[in-house]
């Protein structure tokens, strides 16, 4: 009964699925209750209606939708938290991607996020913090339920990456687009978790460009598209290009947290104990109230997440991070007193994810020199700004 609710609720159930399947991987159990339920309802979720998808269309794209395009797929092509996607092809032969919401998702949210607590919160770990996590949960799903602001941010990361050819962001249409329909150009290729079977330099290759991302998104634009759905990334093995898609879930971080993080990636990477406490209460993901055995742990576990970064060649095959970090896990859910700083539910989802990647490539890669050529850009930028406004 409660995965079938969640599966009717669609929007709220799926993108909680995302934020916690991913970024809390470790912390919820295979075997848990809570774990269970959000894979069933990953797996189970319901496609709009043929009648819905249709009034959908005509209500905004007009009632002669069909003259604005040379052919519409109605069967949909993949399926997102909010909407599906349905290939078509413009009036001059383009093929493009159509992104249409479901009805009835933006007006739901408040509920939807009440029945969720009502649902889960008797079967979530009690560090996790759910209601936060929730809270969270609400202020991201209300901005992507508004495709014209994800328009807004495909446009600004195609202009950041524009010159990059590693990468290519997809056009957007504006004149097929409206606040709950959204007409990219379609993209091709594999997604990364299909890739597992390439030749060790190609997987090399997609991990090395997952990072790249990941600090280039963090220090040097402070705008990251925060879902790591390995849909997201698809390798065009032809063209040697990852494509991006999915820009929904983009999140802007104000430079001076991006630095603070920075610094706090730094202090782990070089194993400063001290320099990562004294961060760690700063950003506010301590108290100072906090035992021994939970500092203890929480040290350990940034020195873990540290590592890529530290090394000239660091091998996700046997690196068994995850498996190490969980040993940390339930020492840190007991011990901890607050929640982690709110933009961090985003970002460690998406950190967590080029890690996670990584691992299923059995990838061999160096991140140590692009980690602190990003970091001293970043910190060079951060006291330019500070001193132009001092």
């Amino acid at each position: 009964r409660l995965t079938l609710a969640l599966c009717r609720m669609r929007g709220a159930a799926l993108k909680l699925g995302q934020l916690l399947s991913i970024q809390d991987e470790h912390v919820i159990p295979k075997e848990s209750p809570l774990r269970q339920v959000i894979d069933r309802v990953r797996e189970e979720a319901e496609q709009m209606p043929a009648d819905q998808l249709l009034r959908m269309m005509e209500e905004n794209l007009g009632e002669n939708w069909r003259s604005k395009l040379s052919s519409f797929d109605e069967i949909p092509i993949a399926a997102a938290s909010i909407g599906q996607v349905h290939r078509a092809v413009t009036l001059d032969g383009r093929e493009v991607a159509m992104k249409i919401q479901y009805p009835g998702v933006a007006d739901s949210i408040d509920s939807d996020i009440s029945s969720l607590n009502f649902f889960l919160g008797p079967i979530a770990p009690r560090g996790l913090f759910l209601s936060t996590a929730l809270a969270e949960l609400k202020v991201a799903m209300k901005a992507e339920t508004d495709y014209k602001e994800e328009a807004k941010h495909t446009e600004r990361m195609r202009g950041f990456l524009g010159e990059d050819p590693e990468f290519h962001v997809p056009r957007v249409f504006p004149h097929l687009s409206t606040e709950k329909i959204l007409t990219t150009e379609l993209l091709r290729g594999v997604a990364i978790d299909k890739c597992s079977e390439l030749p060790q330099e190609e997987r090399n290759k997609i991990a090395h460009r997952m990072m790249k991302l990941t600090l280039r998104e963090l220090f040097e634009f402070n705008l990251m598209q925060t879902d790591p759905n390995w849909s997201n990334f698809l390798y065009d093995r032809e063209h040697d290009v990852m494509n991006l898609i999915d820009f929904g879930a983009t999140q802007e971080y104000p430079l001076k947290f991006c630095y603070q993080y920075a610094l706090l990636v730094k202090a782990s990477v070089e194993k400063d104990r001290e320099k990562l406490l004294q961060i760690s209460l700063e950003m506010g993901f301590l108290t100072g109230k906090e035992s021994k055995e939970f500092l203890d742990a929480h040290v350990a576990a940034a020195f873990i997440t540290g590592e890529p970064f530290a090394s000239n060649e660091y091998d996700f095959a046997t690196c068994r991070m995850t498996e190490r970090n969980s040993m940390h896990i339930a020492t840190m859910l007991a011990g901890r007193l607050t929640p982690p700083p709110r933009p961090c539910y985003t970002l460690h989802r998406k950190l967590s994810g080029a890690f996670l990647s990584s691992i299923k490539l059995r990838a061999k890669i160096s991140c140590r020199d692009m980690f602190y050529e990003y970091f001293s850009r970043l910190e060079k930028r951060f006291f330019e700004n500070n001193n132009s406004n001092s």
